[in-house]
């Protein structure tokens, strides 16, 4: 097993949390959607499970607009007020089922899920975590995914 890069976490987990919420739903986009395939084999042999399931269907239930507004409000965490989405539910969930979560609406962007447009262009600052991102190490991405959902 390979060690954590500690330095590699701090910045782009520091990164990520300074950008604005569409940019850090652009990264996180794009990130599940680029290793897709290399995930379940790591960590997701248990998902999809009820709890993670259920709150994907209830995105999946809700118009396109609404989506994304449920999407940021499972980010931003601080928000108050009315919600699309069960927020609470979401932020019981062990850093395990964010995971598996974040990977089942990945699954489906584009289709049930609204997805990136295919003419978007991430700002530069997504752009520069995208790119600090782009490790070999695996589950040091991974790890970097548990730490900021």
């Amino acid at each position: 097993m390979t060690s954590t890069n500690i330095n590699f976490l701090e910045q782009s987990g520091s990164k990520f949390q300074n950008l604005d919420i569409d940019d850090r739903l652009t990264v996180l986009a794009l990130l599940y959607t680029e290793i897709s395939d290399e995930i379940p084999a790591l960590c997701l042999n248990n998902v999809p499970n009820e709890k993670t399931a259920n709150l994907v269907a209830q995105i999946q239930n809700l118009p396109q607009a609404e989506q994304l507004f449920g999407l940021r409000q499972l980010l931003q965490q601080e928000e108050v007020g009315e919600t699309a989405v069960p927020t609470q539910e979401y932020a019981s969930m062990s850093a395990d089922d964010k995971l598996g979560f974040w990977y089942q609406l990945a699954q489906n962007l584009g289709t049930s899920i609204i997805g990136v447009p295919n003419d978007y262009i991430p700002s530069e600052k997504a752009t520069e975590v995208i790119d600090l991102l782009h490790t070999p190490n695996i589950e040091d991405l991974v790890t970097f995914f548990k730490r900021v959902l």
